[in-house]
């Protein structure tokens, strides 16, 4: 079995064939994630075992580099013993997918499929993205005023000239922290339930930030690219993360699907089972 820190089981492995997907699990979230695909693919990956990414217990304060998660899960004991047919990469994940494919491929005979889902890559506009999500989370409770104040911060600091994006993130989640803190004590969380989500945002932008240390161009100009049409949207506003995301992908496929219902739409099945090669 794979390692069980490392990696979460989808699908057991019958035999040493597994498929590996790079996600950011939230526990909650709305979007599907590689469970709801594996679940959809069926029999079509009945060969293979699906193993999904855990994550170290870093935080923002530690300043992890890529290498702090790709060591986690490819490390020598990680995945001994396994023949890794494809690695998956979910928003974010692909950029972290393309490391893992590589380095899979200088130690076993052939070159692992890279599958990306929206693939995207960072930019301190993301952080700004990222953060403006959860305000409007926040709707009922925040002020208008308020929300409004915060967005303003948050783009404030990612245009700050010069600034890098492990700074612009501190600020970002210094500034998650203060927004939700005022949230959190208006509808009567509890303090350390309040500290837990803020934790928890904390550790999501550690690993969007040390993403930036690494190069995806190699492994995506390989790929098999797999969007929806927010993501559309987003290039049509011109948004970096997906706009240079898009430059790098080899074969791509626009589906009719929303970002949310990415990973579990009948269609990205079937774009899978005829073009994914595995």
């Amino acid at each position: 079995m794979p390692n069980e820190e490392s990696w979460s089981v989808l699908s057991a492995p019958t035999s040493n064939s597994v498929v590996l997907a790079v996600d950011f699990p939230a526990p909650g979230r709305s979007e599907a994630g590689f469970a709801d695909l594996t679940a959809v693919m069926g029999s079509a990956w009945s060969a293979h075992g699906v193993l999904q990414t855990k994550l170290p217990a870093v935080t923002l304060a530690d300043r992890p580099g890529p290498e702090t998660y790709l060591d986690y899960w490819t490390g020598d004991e990680q995945l001994s013993g396994r023949e890794v047919v494809a690695v998956l990469g979910y928003c974010l994940g692909g950029v972290y997918a393309a490391e893992i494919a590589e380095r899979i491929a200088r130690r076993q005979s052939t070159e692992p499929a890279v599958v990306l889902f929206d693939g995207q890559v960072t930019d301190k506009q993301l952080l700004a993205v990222e953060i403006d999500k959860l305000i409007a989370l926040g709707g009922p409770v925040l002020t208008a005023d308020e929300a409004n104040q915060a967005r303003l911060r948050a783009v404030e600091i990612v245009t700050t000239p010069g600034i890098a994006l492990a700074d612009a993130t501190e600020e970002i989640v210094a500034l998650y922290r203060e927004v939700a803190t005022g949230a959190f004590r208006k509808v009567g969380l509890a303090p350390e339930r309040g500290e837990e989500v803020v934790r928890f945002f904390e550790t999501y932008m550690a690993w969007l930030t040390a993403a930036e240390g690494i190069d995806p161009a190699s492994a995506w100009g390989r790929s098999l690219a797999l969007t929806s049409t927010d993501y559309a949207a987003l290039e049509e506003d011109g948004a970096p993360t997906a706009v240079n995301a898009t430059k790098l992908i080899d074969k791509r496929f626009r589906l009719e699907v929303s970002h949310a219902d990415l990973l579990r739409a009948d269609e990205t099945a079937r774009v899978l089972r005829d073009h994914s090669g595995f």
